[in-house]
């Protein structure tokens, strides 16, 4: 384990992961961070301000830390004003003098250099002769073996882990390396710390460094991924991470305080940020012909790629989307910031879809999970248009393929049937592909964006190319929520409505609407009446469960003088 953290921690950049750390650690030991890092302020060498009692000899002091990245040798004590000689010396002089708050005035001073390297022996000296000209200070050295032992000792205890536990976290680096790895030792580790979580006990201490841990953790988890250049096991794994999570909370969201929401939104927000890194990495390919067929050897493989593709990039953001309503009452020029990092996504979609065809000719009924990332992402921005363009194209070419080459979304999504049918012109010709859940929901996005003209393309498509094909939905029922945090709930709870007739647009909308107010089980699910409706989408895109209905139909605008009961919010 502690060759682990080594390795993690010499990794880690200055700003925002060395020093978020060292804030988690400062927090861990019961000190209170008064403030962390702040861009574009002055703040005269003190990257961290913290109060609390010293674990070391039972003061309270006041803690000053300067944090950087690298050895403690010539080059980063005195070689740049943002070397760490003169930070110490605004520090001891400055800041010191005018800049403690006024209740912190009296407590002894404890000044830390923070750094992820080693100490150079040739420095000594003069860390030594700065340390004697302030003599009511007091200067400590914390390099990367001090850290690590803290983290080991206060942060991430392994003795609280089974044995079987530590040898899976030793495991999980090695495994990370391979890109079909399951993940399944990640979920048994995260599964045994919040076993030791009791959220309806007296523990709030143990509980919340017990959240930390599993931050941690999925901090070094990431490390890795990235080292390994395999952002989609990062992906994965805060998917994960967030559902257990919310599993954990979800019973107790009424005694709920600020410090759990506080490392809940944390890992949030790491899963926010490896969306911007897996965004930047694919943002070349999103403009590519063919960009996501490389390594695919056939056209099957090529469309799941496709597939999960848009996943990946719809998620975040729609998470972006998520944290600007947040801010939009109060704050709108956040707001706004966040809807524009959300385009950026939308806009590497759209990409996606003018040079991979592909993506216009699904292979399995449930990628209309994707489908419906996507449309929920561009409706949320406002690009209807897109919206159009893309159902006109799905429209079309759903045709020519069940016309030409006798191709159709797989109902039960089979992926071995789908490749035997994909190789097999004589079987595809006689294959029944029975129902479709992904025709259905797509004629219902013509009702929510109420194009009219659209949906009766839609109903010619059905009556003459899939005449024979059931539409169908899936809705979840009140045991849904109980499953769908770990596993793919769609087969163990819900029902299907079948038979689906694509009446005219008018009595459909309105047929549509009326269901949706007398049947929509998710409405009262946890994280809806929080307000936190990502996270429903992030399960489908984790364990595959169906989208449900009520994303889209609460969209859907009611111009029915039948429909005057209170449409679910």
């Amino acid at each position: 384990m502690k060759l682990i953290l080594t390795d993690y921690i010499a990794s880690l950049k200055e700003d925002g992961e060395l020093d978020a750390l060292l804030m988690e650690l400062l927090r861990a030991l019961d000190v209170e961070v008064v403030f962390g890092p702040k861009k574009g302020e002055r703040q005269y060498g003190v990257d961290i301000y913290a109060v609390g009692t010293d674990w070391e000899d039972g003061i309270r002091k006041l803690f000053l830390v300067t944090v950087k990245q690298g050895n403690f040798d010539r080059k980063n004590w005195h070689g740049t004003p943002q070397s760490i000689q003169p930070s110490l010396y605004e520090m001891a002089t400055t800041f010191v003098r005018n800049n403690i708050a006024p209740e912190h005035k009296g407590l002894p001073v404890k000044i830390v250099v923070a750094h992820n390297g080693a100490n150079d022996p040739a420095v000594q000296q003069d860390w030594t002769a700065f340390v004697e000209q302030f003599p009511q200070l007091q200067f400590v050295l914390w390099q990367l073996e001090t850290i690590v032992r803290l983290v080991e000792e206060h942060l991430l205890d392994e003795n609280l882990f089974s044995d079987k536990a530590k040898r899976v976290l030793r495991k999980i680096i090695i495994h990370l390396a391979d890109p079909s790895y399951d993940l399944a030792d990640v979920a048994f580790i995260i599964d045994e710390i919040i076993a030791q979580i009791d959220l309806g006990g007296a523990g709030r201490r143990k509980n919340l460094n017990n959240l930390r841990k599993i931050n941690l953790l999925l901090n070094i988890i990431l490390s890795y991924c990235e080292f390994e250049n395999d952002l989609r096991l990062a992906l994965k794994a805060t998917e994960m991470t967030v559902l257990r999570m919310w599993d954990l909370f979800r019973n107790y969201l009424d005694n709920f305080d600020e410090g759990y929401w506080t490392e809940f939104a944390r890992t949030l927000h790491l899963k926010r940020d490896v969306g911007l890194k897996y965004l930047k990495k694919v943002s070349d390919a999103c403009d590519v012909r063919d960009g996501f067929s490389k390594y695919c050897r056939d056209t099957v493989t090529y469309s799941f790629t496709v597939y999960e593709n848009l996943g990946f990039l719809a998620i975040p953001g729609l998470e972006f989307i998520q944290m600007a309503e947040s801010y939009i009452s109060e704050e709108r020029e956040v707001a706004a910031r966040l809807e524009e990092q959300a385009a950026y996504f939308a806009d590497a979609i759209v990409g996606i879809y003018n040079n991979n065809p592909i993506c216009f000719s699904p292979r399995a009924d449930n990628q209309i999970n994707e489908i419906n990332f996507v449309f929920l992402l561009l409706y949320r921005l406002g690009r209807i248009g897109d919206i159009r363009a893309l159902l006109y194209q799905y429209n079309e070419q759903l045709a020519l393929g069940a016309l030409y080459a006798k191709i159709a979304p797989h109902f039960h999504n089979n992926h071995d049937n789908i490749y035997e049918l994909d190789i097999q012109y004589e079987k595809r010709k006689e294959f029944n592909y029975e129902s479709s859940c992904l025709l259905a929901v797509l004629v219902e996005w013509c009702v929510v964006i109420g194009d009219k003209g659209m949906y009766e393309a839609y109903t010619q498509l059905k009556t003459m190319i899939f005449s024979k094909t059931d539409l169908i939905l899936w809705f979840p029922d009140e045991a849904t929520e109980g499953l769908l945090y770990r596993e793919y709930a769609t087969k163990k709870t819900g029902y299907s409505l079948s038979g689906i007739e694509l009446v005219g647009y008018e009595e459909f909308a309105q047929l549509t609407l009326t269901e949706y107010v007398h049947n929509c089980a998710e409405v009262s699910f946890s994280f809806m009446n929080q307000r936190v409706w990502i996270i429903g989408l992030i399960a489908s895109r984790h364990f595959g469960t169906y989208v449900f209905p009520h994303y889209w139909r609460q969209l859907i605008k009611n111009h029915s003088a039948f429909v005057t009961e209170t449409i679910p919010a």
